[in-house]
């Protein structure tokens, strides 16, 4: 992909914003791909349990996520979504009266990330390129370190039962 090509794609999904995040992991587009994709499974996992924070009115756990998506956010490059997160901590540790609507207009807006972010990586094509280099790097292993390291420990464990 040239350098021309790829801001276009990332016209899709507004709340990037993609030189900061380029930037960020060092003009390696490989790593920026592999951190998108890090963090749509990141909020994929965490959205049930906002949804069973909301419905349940229980926030314990709520800093933690919030911490952590507000670090993934702004290392790619989603400013204002670090920000709505720091909204919706704060609001939770000030009692703030309106927080029930701030966490269900927080989880609106990560639901329309994770569509906008689907979109974007089948467009990069990231599975293509990982399930290729998970098999050669497999492919290419060599077991006789293995075997030689189970080796040697099966002896250490002999000498020390005698």
């Amino acid at each position: 992909m040239g350098d021309l090509e790829v801001p276009r794609i990332f016209q899709c999904i507004p709340e990037i914003d993609f030189d900061s995040g380029y930037r960020y992991f060092l003009r390696n587009m490989d790593n920026y791909k592999r951190a998108l994709l890090a963090i749509l499974k990141s909020v994929k996992s965490k959205l049930p349990i906002l949804y069973s924070m909301e419905s349940t009115r229980e926030y314990e756990g709520l800093p933690v996520i919030s911490r952590t998506l507000q670090i993934m956010f702004s290392n790619i490059g989603a400013k204002g979504l670090s920000h709505k997160t720091y909204q919706l901590e704060a609001a939770l540790l000030n009692y703030d009266m309106a927080f029930q609507n701030t966490l269900e207009d927080y989880i609106i807006s990560l639901e329309d990330f994770t569509k906008n972010l689907e979109e974007l990586l089948k467009k990069l094509e990231l599975n293509k390129d990982i399930m290729k280099e998970t098999k050669l790097s497999f492919l290419n292993y060599d077991f006789t370190k293995t075997k030689e390291s189970i080796k040697l420990s099966s002896d250490l464990l002999e000498r020390k039962t005698v």
